[in-house]
């Protein structure tokens, strides 16, 4: 048997349901939460009011405006602490839901898992939920760091990498560069030097030709 056995959201001016998660091995929960709602939408709610509760077949259904018009219920056996039930819902609304009442599949696999967590810890001290709660979302923002962290040593190495590839190309360029122009030197020198050569054998034979006829 289940302490904690569903969450749903609801219009509660027109008693319409919207969402109801049901835990596992729960039955019935649809006209259970039906009836509760048809007797909400006769009470005068405000949007600002704190945690109520009604008596029902299968327990009793805790809710809390979400907005102006919406709002979370939670459905509990008598035997729970109203304030865990309370911190449950905030956390549902903090943690999942933000400010849209529109749930998608991963939503309700995280709300599915928040339900299972209170409901081993249903008994505990609303203090050592509050504690233990405070402890997740520590951990839960440090693993987030840790993460952003890889992320940016991540993009930080992908610089490094693509300033190493352009030193790397630089320096090809400048080798061939250099390589060219050494080459481009060298065939002027041994221009210049079969040039001199031409000249010095031309004035030879000009010589020869002078003394000898």
């Amino acid at each position: 048997m289940n302490h904690i056995k569903a969450f749903a959201l609801a219009k509660w001016a027109t008693g319409e349901r919207l969402e109801l998660i049901e835990m596992v091995g729960e039955v019935g929960l649809v006209q259970d939460l039906s009836d509760t709602l048809m007797i909400i939408k006769t009470k005068t709610i405000s949007q600002f009011q704190k945690i109520d509760s009604l008596p029902s077949k299968k327990g009793r259904w805790y809710y809390l405006p979400f907005n102006k018009e919406i709002i979370q219920l939670v459905l509990a056996s008598t035997d729970c602490n109203q304030y865990n039930i309370e911190m449950l819902i905030s956390a549902i609304q903090s943690k999942i839901l933000n400010e849209s009442v529109i749930i998608n599949d991963n939503q309700k696999d995280n709300i599915l898992k928040l339900l299972n967590y209170f409901e081993k810890q249903y008994n505990k001290d609303p203090k050592q939920i509050k504690q233990i709660m405070q402890t997740l979302d520590n951990t839960k923002q440090s693993v987030q760091q840790n993460i952003e962290k890889l992320i940016n040593n991540k993009e930080q190495l992908s610089q490094i990498e693509i300033k190493s590839l352009e030193l790397e190309d630089t320096s090809k360029v400048f080798y061939d560069t250099a390589t060219a122009v050494h080459r481009k030197n060298r065939l002027n020198r041994l221009k210049r030097r079969l040039f001199i050569a031409g000249i010095a054998f031309i004035s030879i034979g000009f010589i020869c030709y002078w003394i000898f006829y």
